[in-house]
């Protein structure tokens, strides 16, 4: 197993999936954990503000400059001109010690497309949770990755600031 870095290896959990990279459009192309996956614009602006709730970096409804920010820090992997508060504070949790927003709005963007890949292929089943009120995602014989992800609550700035 490799020491602590920053990026992680890729693991294969589904050897026998003919294509690894996921493709729902040509609008972004980004490469991630030696994978390339390419999205239709809708896709993935979805996708990253979807992430960037669930890191509570930011809350729905998000403004366009917020929605700029976000989209321009996980396409370039860092945000050099924010454009809105919520941005200038991604830059500035990016140049704490700790962890790195921007790596982990990325890594949930593919995180999803990775799993919607593998639901496509058939390797993964969703099923409708009646007492959970949720869908629930059962992985047959090859193994989710893992899907815990550090908050960003408590350093983020109010949704009224932005």
């Amino acid at each position: 197993m490799r020491a602590h870095s920053n990026q992680l290896s890729p693991l294969r959990y589904a050897p026998h999936v003919d294509c690894e990279n996921f493709h729902s459009g040509d609008d972004v192309v980004l490469a991630f954990l030696d994978c390339t996956y390419s999205f239709a614009r809708a896709d993935f602006e979805q996708r990253v503000l979807r992430a960037a709730v669930e890191l509570e970096l930011a809350e729905r409804p998000l403004k366009r400059s917020v929605r700029a920010d976000l989209l321009t820090a996980v396409i370039e992997g860092e945000l050099a001109e924010p454009r809105s508060e919520v941005g200038e504070h991604l830059v500035h949790l990016c140049e704490r010690d700790g962890e790195d927003p921007i790596y982990w709005l990325r890594k949930l963007v593919f995180r999803s497309a990775w799993l919607d890949h593998r639901i496509k292929h058939g390797l993964v089943d969703v099923q409708f949770d009646d007492a959970a009120g949720a869908f629930r995602i059962e992985p047959g014989r090859y193994p989710l990755p893992g899907a815990g992800h550090p908050s960003f609550a408590a350093l983020t700035v109010p949704e009224d600031r932005a």
